[in-house]
């Protein structure tokens, strides 16, 4: 699992780049759990790096979700039309468990 705090944005790309990568290569378990909730602020440059970081996980064997319940990380998923392919869990846990939480 990965916990995210803080602002990221492009400036902090590189270091989230490292971070989702290299923890998509190292996982053993079925799901990388991303956990948003700290997070304050987030760019489309996460999203992005988000998105790259699914398909290395899928190549991998794996699977990454989304643990977040920020209306601001829902509004830029809603724009970037990936709802669908980041869909919100409440907490680590229920991600874990592939229970999705209520859409806002």
């Amino acid at each position: 699992m990965v916990r995210m705090c803080g602002e990221f944005d492009i400036s902090s790309f590189p270091q989230l780049t490292i971070l989702l990568r290299g923890t998509c290569q190292q996982t053993r378990d079925a799901w990388l759990i991303v956990d948003l909730r700290p997070l304050t602020f987030m760019d489309s440059t996460v999203l992005r790096e988000l998105s790259t970081a699914q398909e290395h996980c899928e190549q991998a064997g794996h699977g990454l979700r989304l643990v977040y319940d920020q209306p601001f990380i829902s509004r830029l998923l809603a724009l970037r039309g990936a709802t669908s392919q980041f869909p919100r869990y409440a907490t680590p846990d229920n991600a874990w468990a592939g229970r999705q939480a209520p859409k806002h």
